[in-house]
Formats: C-alpha cells, structure tokens, sequence
C-alpha cells in the first residue's frame, strides 16, 4: 500500500498568491488613474475669450451695458434719489420736507390722514371647524391662502374663513371676484389698524 503524501498546495502558497494578486491590482489601478488625470478635461480650453477691450469709464455707474438687452416696456425706471432729499418727521408726526413725487409735495393737505383700514374678505363663518377647513381647501385650490379665526358669541364658538388682509379696497374686491367666480360667495371686511 503507497503512503498518503500530503497536499502539494498549503496556506504559505496561498498567502503568497492572495498578496501577488493584491499587488498586481494596485499596480493596474495605479496606471489607470494616471491615465485619466493627465487626459485633458473637456470644455475647460474651450472658453471664448472676449478681444474686446472693456472702456471703464463707461461702466462707471453711468452707463448700463445691457440696455440694448432690455425689452420694450419691461421693468421700471428708476429714478436715484438725490442726497439729503430724504423726508425729515418731525416729533408730531408732521413731515418737515417732502421728496418731489411724495403726497405732501402733491399738495395733501394736514386735514387729510393716511388709510389705516385693512381689507378681507371672508368667505364664511361656520359653527364647526371641519366646515370652515372644507372651505379653506376650496378657496386653496384656487390658489389663494385663507386663514381661519375663531371667536366665541353668545356660548358658541364662531370659525371664519377670510382671505388677506389687503392694502386697498380694489385689492380685495379683485380677490372676492375671484371667489365669486369659483362660486364661493365672499364679503368684503373692513378693520381698523
């Protein structure tokens, strides 16, 4: 009977092909990597150059560049204010100077005050809460915010629907037009500041 012989492959052989194996894989990745940093970048060299010399002179606040770029009738013109045309207010609230264009300079009167209302429209006023965010989520799809206020009258509670508040009444006739046409009838609402 032949002796059993042991196996030709043990652990010192596979050490040694494992770390081969590692190194030639670091070698390949190594290479690579030079490779794709020494390639040139695209577009990098392909940056048009402008051989027009800049006047500084004319971009000196004085000239706007891209007039010509403007469209007729879009945006506003503005006009700079001058130094020390800035209104003066004196301790009673009375304005000393005026800036041209202001509505003390067009001639209002110390007789007449500002408009301090504010205007809503509200579109309903519910006794229960799951109505009112009913009529918050319709007056939301069609793009307005609503905001909903309670207030308690006579042992129960009241939950009001409005839209705003709005600087002019037009404002907030515009905006219960635009409920009306959703048919959702709004009121408008005027309060003191």
């Amino acid at each position: 009977m032949p002796a059993r012989t042991k196996s030709g492959f043990g652990w010192t052989a596979l050490f040694w092909s494992f770390a081969l194996g590692v190194t030639a894989a670091l070698a390949v990745a190594a290479a690579v990597f030079m490779f794709i940093n020494n390639a040139p970048v695209p577009f990098v060299n392909k940056v048009d150059q402008s051989a027009v010399a800049v006047n500084e002179e004319l971009l000196d606040g004085r000239l706007d560049p891209n007039k010509k770029l403007y469209a007729e009738g879009q945006g506003e013109v503005q006009q700079a204010a001058q130094p020390g045309a800035v209104a003066a207010v004196t301790a009673d609230g009375k304005s000393a100077t005026a800036l041209p264009g202001s509505a003390a300079a067009q001639g209002t009167s110390e007789g007449e005050t500002l408009d301090t209302h504010r205007y809503w429209v509200q579109a309903g006023a519910f006794s229960q809460s799951a109505d009112a965010e009913s009529m918050r989520a319709r007056i939301a799809f069609i793009g307005l915010d609503a905001q909903i206020s309670y207030r308690n009258e006579g042992g129960q509670r009241l939950y009001r629907v409005r839209v705003g508040p709005f600087d002019t009444e037009a404002q907030a006739e515009e905006i219960r037009q635009s409920l009306a046409d959703n048919a959702i009838q709004g009121n408008l609402i005027k309060l003191q500041d």
